[in-house]
């Protein structure tokens, strides 16, 4: 399974989630996010959503 969390600078700046969306909702309520006019989220530079799986992330993380 996959986990999502928002960085910047390489930095992270909210907790894993299980589900991206809530990532998403991470980078809208930090003003890194946006949707376009056609409804596509993005994130801004200097900001991710980095993805990874579950087994590669340490409990302290």
């Amino acid at each position: 399974m996959l986990l999502y969390r928002v960085r910047v600078f390489g930095q992270p700046k909210a907790p894993w989630r299980r589900v991206k969306k809530q990532a998403q909702q991470d980078a809208l309520e930090l003003g890194l996010g946006q949707f376009d006019e056609w409804g596509k989220f993005f994130v801004a530079v200097p900001g991710e959503i980095e993805e990874l799986h579950e087994r590669f992330v340490s409990e302290n993380a």
